[in-house]
């Protein structure tokens, strides 16, 4: 399998972030793969278990914790080529396949971002590559914060992309998915969580924190 193990990495150099020293990614359960739990909003559960992990929350190697904002570009973890695009209930999920050493394909769905202009199905990308922003939350009724989802499946575990849609894809069930911390061996910790957290000012955006430090 050829997906990056440096993905943090990879966004801090894209977005340009290496002054604020990000350590590791920030996780609470209901982000993590297969949870039934939620992490926004009222008390409660996910209607389904949650078939990738939500990307969000960073620790400064000083101990500052930051969030992602919809100024965040977001690369490819891998090589790979856009096989499908579609809409989410918060923005847009782009699909790329990739060839497993074995040669078996493999899926990366990127969701709830904004494609760059121009990016259509059957393009090829290469890892390290910005094809999407994070997707602003304009709703006021959506209580989550904007963060990146990913999830990651074996092609022939799928239907054919013509039936897929974001509903239908939480209907399929963990067990045609992976779940990506065992192939990207992402650091991070796992926090507890209590419903009436204020997550948004709990975590400063990393825009504004890489401001702050260019400013020290």
């Amino acid at each position: 399998m050829t997906i990056s193990n440096g993905f943090i990495h990879q966004i801090v150099a894209v977005n340009q972030l290496g002054a604020i020293g990000i350590d590791r990614l920030i996780f609470y359960p209901g982000m993590l793969f297969s949870s039934m739990d939620k992490w926004w909003g009222a008390a409660g559960k996910r209607h389904s278990s949650h078939e990738g992990i939500d990307l969000c929350f960073f620790k400064t190697a000083s101990g500052c914790y930051c969030r992602m904002d919809d100024t965040m570009a977001i690369p490819m973890a891998g090589d790979g080529r856009v096989v499908h695009m579609m809409a989410d209930f918060l923005g847009q999920t782009v699909v790329t396949k990739q060839p497993d050493d074995s040669g078996r394909a493999f899926l990366t769905l990127y969701a709830h971002i904004l494609p760059e202009k121009g990016l259509r199905v059957g393009d090829r990308l290469s890892k390290g590559e910005v094809f999407a922003r994070i997707a602003p939350i304009n709703n006021p009724k959506i209580s989550l914060l904007p963060h990146l989802h990913i999830s990651m499946a074996w092609a022939d575990q799928l239907p054919d992309y013509a039936q897929w849609s974001w509903k239908r894809l939480n209907q399929w069930g963990p067990e045609c998915f992976i779940d990506p911390l065992e192939l990207m061996h992402l650091p991070h910790s796992v926090l507890s969580f209590e419903f009436g957290m204020d997550l948004a000012n709990e975590f400063t955006p990393c825009r504004e924190l890489f401001t702050e430090a260019l400013c020290s």
